[in-house]
C-alpha cells in the first residue's frame, strides 16, 4: 500500500498546478504538518504571500468574511439540506470558522500570530456566546458536525488556548443523537468523532495529548466497530480519516488492510488518484483530481508515520 499512497502523493505534486488554491493549500499544509514533507514545505513557502495577504492576515480574514457573506451554500456539500436550518440559526458560524482556520494555519505554519486581529471581525463576547450556544444545542452540534466541532476546537484550543468543554460531551452526543439507519446521519457521526480527534491535535500540529485521551480512544473504538459492521455503507474519505485519527492517538486499526485493499481497487480512470467506487455512500460529486483531493491526502497521511511539529 505504501507504493500506492506514495504514487498518489507524487501524482498530486506533479499535477499541483491543476488544483485550485484552496486544494493546493490543503494538500501542502496537511503533508507538511504530518511529516514535514520537503516538497510541501517548498510549496507552502511559495503560497505564503497569497495565504497571508503578504503578512496582513487581517486582510486575508476580511476577504474570507466577505466571501462567506456572498455565498449561498453555507460551505456545506454533505447534508446540505439537513444542515441549512442550523446555518441559518447560527449565521456567524461559517465566517468564524473560515477566519479561525486562517489564524490557526498562519500561526502553526507561518509563525504569524494573528489572533489579535479576530476582534476586528467578531467581538470576543459574541464568539463566547456562539460557543456556549453550540455546546447547549445538542441537535445543532450533531447535524452541523464538522462545522460546529471545528469552531469549538479552533476557538478553544488555538485562540483562547483553553478548555471550553469536556470532549465527553461529544461522545455522548454521538451515542444518542443520530439515526444510524440514515446514511447521511451515519456519515455525520463519523465526522463528529474524527473532527474531535483532529481538533484536539490542533489540525495535525501535535499528537493528541494524554488529557482526555481515554475519551478519544472511546470514540475511535466506536468508529472501528461502526466501520466493521457497516463497511459497505461508509465512503473512503471517512475510512481514511478514521485511520488518520488512529495515528493521532498513537495506535492503529485492524481495518487498515481492508481499507487499503478497497483503495487499491478505487483508482480513477483519469489519473493516479482515488475515487469512491466500492461503497453504498460514495462522494459522487468528488471524482475530479481537484475535488478528490480531500480523500487522497487522507490516504497519503494514513499510510505515513506521523511526526509532530511541536
Amino acid at each position: 500500500m505504501l507504493d500506492l499512497s506514495n504514487n498518489i502523493y507524487q501524482y498530486y505534486i506533479d499535477h499541483f498546478d491543476e488544483l485550485s488554491f484552496e486544494k493546493q493549500f490543503h494538500f501542502a499544509s496537511r503533508n507538511y504538518l504530518w511529516s514535514q514533507s520537503p516538497e510541501a514545505s517548498h510549496l507552502l513557502a511559495y503560497m505564503r504571500d497569497t495565504f497571508t495577504c503578504n503578512g496582513d492576515v487581517a486582510e486575508a480574514i476580511q476577504q474570507l468574511v466577505d466571501s462567506a457573506a456572498a455565498s449561498p451554500t453555507h460551505g456545506s456539500k454533505n447534508a446540505a439540506e439537513l444542515r441549512l436550518p442550523y446555518f441559518q440559526k447560527y449565521p456567524l458560524l461559517k465566517p468564524a470558522v473560515l477566519a479561525l482556520f486562517r489564524i490557526a494555519f498562519a500561526k502553526n505554519i507561518y509563525k504569524i500570530d494573528a489572533r489579535g486581529s479576530l476582534e476586528k471581525f467578531f467581538e470576543a463576547v459574541v464568539l463566547d456566546k456562539l460557543a456556549q450556544q453550540l455546546l447547549a444545542d445538542e441537535q445543532a452540534t450533531a447535524i452541523l458536525s464538522t462545522h460546529a466541532i471545528n469552531f469549538l476546537y479552533l476557538y478553544g484550543r488555538v485562540v483562547l488556548e483553553a478548555e471550553l468543554f469536556d470532549p465527553a460531551v461529544f461522545l455522548n452526543i454521538g451515542k444518542r443523537a443520530y439515526d444510524l439507519n440514515d446514511l447521511t446521519q451515519l456519515q455525520l457521526l463519523i465526522y463528529l468523532y474524527t473532527h474531535c480527534i483532529i481538533g484536539e491535535s490542533i489540525f495535525y500540529y501535535r499528537l493528541v495529548p494524554d488529557r482526555h485521551k481515554a475519551v478519544y480512544l472511546s470514540m475511535l473504538r466506536e468508529l472501528e466497530q461502526l466501520i466493521t459492521d457497516r463497511y459497505d455503507d461508509i465512503n473512503l474519505d471517512n475510512k481514511f480519516e478514521f485511520l488518520v485519527c488512529a495515528q493521532l492517538l498513537g495506535t492503529d486499526s485492524s481495518l487498515r488492510s481492508r481499507i487499503n485493499a478497497e483503495a487499491a481497487r478505487s483508482l480513477s480512470d483519469d489519473g493516479f488518484y482515488l475515487i469512491d467506487r466500492h461503497n453504498n455512500n460514495p462522494q459522487l460529486d468528488n471524482v475530479s483530481l481537484d475535488r478528490s483531493e480531500h480523500r487522497n491526502v487522507l490516504c497519503v497521511l494514513a499510510n505515513k508515520p506521523f511526526s509532530q511539529l511541536t
